[in-house]
C-alpha cells in the first residue's frame, strides 16, 4: 500500500486513485449537501430566530460518513507544502543539510550570529535585533502562534496573490523577525537587502501537518465540486502548520528567486508597485 504518494490540493490529479474514486462515486451526495447547507444559511440571514435553531441538513449524516470513511484514505499519504521566506546560501546549504526547524529562541539566535558571522550584519545591527523586544514579543506569541510551529501554504494559487506572500520574500528572517521592524529606519533596508526570496517545497505527512479546522477530506472535497458551488466551505484554501522539524528527506527542492521556477509559481515579475520583491523592480 502506498505511503510516499505527494498530495497537491489544486492538483486532482496527484490525488490518491482510492480517494478520488470514491468521491467521484459520491459527487452527487456532495453536491447536495454543500447546496443545502447554502440554502441553510440563507434563511437563518433572513430569519433571525432560525440562526438559535437552524434546519438540519438531511444530507450531514452521509456526507460526515463519507468524509470519516476518506479521512482514513487521505491520512496514508503526504501532503505538498510551500514555505515562503527570504534565504541567505548558507541557510539554502542548512536546510539541505539538517532540514528545517520549528521557530525557536534558539533558532533565531542560531540565524542572527550565521547572518553576522558572514557579513550580512555589523555587530551593531546583530545587536539592535538580538536585543529587540518586538522580536521577544513575537517569541512569546503575543502576535500570532508561530513559536514551535512550521508554517507552510499548500495551494499553489495563493503564491500568485502577492499581497498574500510578498512580506515573507520581502524581508529577512521571518515574520518573527521582521515583524514590527518593517517600518524601523534602523534596520529596514539591511533586512531587506539580507539573502534572496525562496519557496521551500515540502512533502509533510497529513497525519502530522495541522490546519483549523482539522479535517482535510472537507477541505479536498470543496475543491473537487468547487466548479460547481460558489465558495464553499470549509475553503480549499487555508495554512497549515506543523509543529515539529522536518526532515531532510521532507524538504523537495529550494526554490530561489532566479529559478525560473520560481516565477511560474507565484507570476511576482507582474506584481504591483507595493508588492514588488524583484531586483528588476526595483
Amino acid at each position: 500500500m502506498p505511503t510516499k504518494l505527494d498530495v497537491e490540493i489544486e492538483k486532482i490529479d496527484t490525488w490518491p486513485t482510492d480517494f478520488l474514486e470514491v468521491a467521484t462515486q459520491n459527487k452527487k451526495l456532495i453536491l447536495f449537501y454543500h447546496q443545502e447547507s447554502k440554502r441553510i444559511d440563507y434563511l437563518c440571514r433572513e430569519d433571525v430566530v432560525l440562526r438559535t435553531r437552524p434546519p438540519v441538513n438531511k444530507y450531514k449524516n452521509g456526507y460526515d460518513t463519507l468524509v470519516q470513511s476518506l479521512n482514513e484514505v487521505l491520512n496514508k499519504y503526504n501532503i505538498i507544502g510551500y514555505h515562503c521566506t527570504r534565504l541567505t546560501p548558507t541557510e539554502i546549504s542548512a536546510i539541505y543539510r539538517e532540514g528545517m526547524k520549528v521557530l525557536s529562541p534558539d533558532l533565531i539566535r542560531s540565524r542572527l550570529n550565521s547572518a553576522r558571522e558572514h557579513g550580512h550584519l555589523s555587530q551593531t545591527e546583530f545587536e539592535y535585533l538580538a536585543n529587540s523586544p518586538k522580536i521577544k514579543a513575537n517569541l512569546h506569541n503575543l502576535h500570532g502562534t508561530r513559536t514551535g510551529n512550521l508554517w507552510f501554504c499548500p495551494n499553489r494559487s495563493t503564491l500568485k496573490e502577492c499581497s498574500a506572500v510578498y512580506r515573507l520574500f520581502r524581508s529577512w528572517g521571518g515574520e518573527a523577525m521582521y515583524c514590527g521592524h518593517e517600518n524601523d529606519g534602523h534596520i529596514l533596508g539591511t533586512l531587506r537587502t539580507i539573502g534572496v526570496p525562496c519557496i521551500v517545497k515540502c512533502s509533510i505527512p497529513i497525519s502530522d501537518a495541522d490546519q483549523y479546522p482539522p479535517n482535510y477530506v472537507e477541505r479536498f472535497l470543496s475543491y473537487f465540486i468547487s466548479k460547481d458551488i460558489e465558495y464553499p466551505e470549509p475553503s480549499a484554501g487555508f495554512d497549515m502548520y506543523i509543529k515539529r522539524d522536518l526532515k531532510v528527506s521532507e524538504v523537495l527542492k529550494v526554490i530561489d528567486l532566479f529559478n525560473p521556477t520560481f516565477e511560474a509559481l507565484t507570476d511576482c515579475k507582474a506584481w504591483h508597485e507595493q508588492c514588488k520583491i524583484h531586483p528588476e523592480q526595483f
